[in-house]
């Protein structure tokens, strides 16, 4: 079907991984749980076609593929799926249907999400067409190679999908830099550190507390970074700790809900980790501020958000306390109350002199938090960016106020990295690292490779981002020469109750629908050659688990369902469609993303079998851009090999032949 004009639809489903311990312990429970006759005629049916009753278990998953262990050779791994699909067809009707309920059942008393929401339709979609594991975090994802491994997330997951290698992600470049010492020479740092003391300025910073290791963060921010900072400042500079504010924000989303005073398996505690941290330099006075990364990382540009966390460090916290010891028994009544670490509220600990801590005019301020899209609300208030922050929540419909962005505080700001062009060209941010766009993204590559034709972006705002920004491969805007369309439907807000990403669990489906509609609208319309599409509701709702368990599961079902959809219009377009995930997260019953692998599926319209193209049955997000390229019928295009080009193992692939 493959030819110069097909079309393809490719729906990027946030959070939608699967766990094979998880899914292999609900598969457990369930068989010691089924009827020895129903046993008996599950592994009569394996020992048709050669498998013993150990085997015969793997017939209880409802995804087929999801049985295989990972890095399994494909033409092993299409026998087993093939073997799976003809045992299921010896059973009748009735024991699948026992089969089904049992493990939706037992899945639903495990928490494990994506079983226990009963979503047959995408398990039948996925076995019904070409579905392969996806590799989504750690060196796969473009993060250092740390064991835990760097769970996968948004930013770094749609780069990926966008990319046809692998894009190596800014906290890799940062921490290479630590260890060969040319962090301490970076010129954007020492600047401003040098230019403050010289003034006798304070120099204020903010970072989100988590990222010691890969398996509590490292979204965001990263402990080393921070731990590097503190030496340049208190060591190399010498700048003493009264002339220093620290503003520390609380996770609990990338990491453990209450990870900020609790320690779980090792990790956590990072208010303490924090505490310890400072005492090396005698700067536990330092820390002048903590809140929730829900007001001071909103990234949906919600003015009382931005507001709240300007308010917070400019002086005008209503909770005020004198020390380390009692912030922490602030937040320990608000986990006990129900809030998680994201929405504890804005909290100042006064200086020695029993003063509030406040930026001042002149002072500078650092921003240690390298990804993007939750740092330009904090950046743009502090850098006075009234025009471009009223513009934003226009594009979101949502009206500022904006008259207190007008401070003229005159600030130094540094950014560790670049957050939005804007902020250096019009505002004098400098910033540490450079964020350079990527190369080798397919849609920046549009031009030579597909032509003038026409391509889709659809998202809600609170992804915008994601399908936009990320997806173009770091770019704010299309490249010259690209024909794109863009669709934006505004996240739910504040007239639906919704004032923080905490809730979204009263709308789990989120803007499925209306995305689902938009996608639909453009395949009926029928002028882009592809359209992309992200479904947010996984990732929002599942970083609320395991309060929100309930929400989770009818989240999950609103994102099968909007794939169901547009799998049907997609196929009465004579359109490939592509399903993939930027990460995991909803299942694994943590409020954090996972390491765990997604599932990339393929569907034909005509419903015909394809080629798969790689040796082993285990793709890589960097291969989802050549296998669409592929679909449409557009070749990738290569640079000649290069002393920095990347190892072969990091170049993407098409999965599928067409030809």
């Amino acid at each position: 079907m493959a030819n110069s004009k097909q079309k393809a639809l490719l729906a990027v489903i946030d959070g939608l991984g699967f766990s094979r311990g998880r899914s292999k312990s609900v598969v457990e429970a369930a068989w010691s749980q089924l009827d020895q006759t129903d046993q008996e005629l599950i592994v009569s049916a394996a020992e048709r076609i050669g498998h013993d009753s150990v085997w015969a278990k793997n017939l209880l998953y409802p995804v087929h593929v999801e049985s295989l262990e990972a890095e399994t050779p494909t033409r092993d791994a299409l026998t087993w799926i093939s073997d799976l699909q003809t045992c299921r067809g010896f059973l009748n009707v009735d024991l699948i249907e026992r089969i089904d309920s049992l493990v939706e059942s037992v899945a639903d008393e495990q928490r494990y999400v994506p079983w226990a929401s009963a979503a047959r339709n995408l398990s039948s979609l996925r076995n019904s067409n070409l579905s392969i594991p996806t590799s989504a975090s750690g060196i796969w994802a473009g993060f250092e190679d740390l064991d835990p491994a760097v769970q996968g997330n948004s930013e770094t997951g749609h780069q990926q999908i966008g990319n046809t290698e692998l894009a190596p992600q800014l906290p890799l470049e940062i921490t290479n830099s630590i260890n060969t010492g040319e962090f301490f020479e970076n010129s954007a740092f020492n600047g401003t550190i040098a230019s403050a003391k010289e003034r006798g300025s304070t120099i204020n910073f903010c970072f989100l507390l988590s990222g010691v290791g890969g398996g509590d963060g490292r979204v965001h921010s990263a402990w080393n970074h921070l731990e590097a900072f503190l030496e340049l400042v208190f060591i190399r500079h010498g700048i003493s700790p009264e002339n220093v504010q620290m503003q520390a924000i609380l996770d609990g989303r990338d990491s453990a809900a209450n990870s900020s005073i609790v320690a779980i398996n090792g990790s956590g505690d990072f208010v303490g980790q924090l505490q310890t941290l400072l005492s090396k330099y005698n700067a536990e006075s330092s820390l002048a501020w903590l809140v929730g990364r829900s007001t001071a990382m909103d990234r949906d540009y919600r003015e009382a958000a931005a507001k709240a966390d300007f308010d917070l460090l400019t002086g005008n916290a209503d909770e005020r306390v004198t020390n380390i010891a009692a912030a922490r028994s602030i937040i320990s009544a608000a986990h006990d109350s129900g809030k998680t670490d994201q929405d504890i509220p804005p909290i100042a600990v006064l200086k020695t002199d029993g003063s509030v801590p406040s930026i001042a005019v002149n002072d500078a301020f650092i921003d240690l938090n390298f990804r993007s899209d939750r740092q330009r609300s904090k950046i743009g208030s502090l850098a006075g960016a009234r025009a471009f922050l009223e513009s934003e929540g226009d594009s979101r419909g949502r009206k500022w106020d904006g008259s207190w962005i007008d401070h003229n505080l005159n600030l130094d700001i540094c950014a560790i990295a670049e957050y939005h062009p804007i902020f250096e060209s019009e505002y004098g941010v400098s910033v540490a690292y450079q964020t350079e766009p990527h190369s080798p993204n397919f849609l920046a590559r549009w031009p030579e490779t597909v032509g003038d034709d026409e391509y889709t972006l659809i998202a809600e705002s609170v992804k915008s981002s994601h399908m936009g920004y990320f997806f173009r491969g770091r770019r704010e805007d299309p490249v010259n020469g690209a024909n794109e369309t863009r669709f934006v439907t505004p996240s739910h807000g504040e007239e639906d109750g919704v004032l923080t990403d905490t809730d979204f669990y009263l709308h789990p489906g989120m803007r499925a629908k209306e995305i689902t509609a938009d996608v639909v609208t453009a395949i009926e319309k029928g002028t882009s050659r592809l359209i992309c599409c992200n479904i947010a509701a996984p990732d929002m709702v599942g970083h609320l688990l395991p309060a929100r368990y309930e929400e989770a599961k009818a989240a999950y079902r609103a994102a099968t369902d909007a794939l169901v959809e547009m799998v049907e219009a997609a196929k009465n377009a004579g359109s490939y469609m592509v399903i993939t995930s930027d990460h995991g997260n909803i299942e694994d019953d943590t409020s954090a993303h996972s390491v765990n692998d997604v599932l990339t599926t393929i569907i034909r319209p005509d419903g015909a079998e394809l080629v798969v193209g790689i040796p082993v049955y285990q793709a890589r997000l960097f291969d989802v851009a050549p296998t669409v390229l592929e679909l449409i019928g557009a070749s990738q295009v290569r640079k000649d090999a290069a002393p920095s080009a990347p190892p072969e193992r990091f170049v993407g692939r098409p999965l599928v032949a067409t030809g």
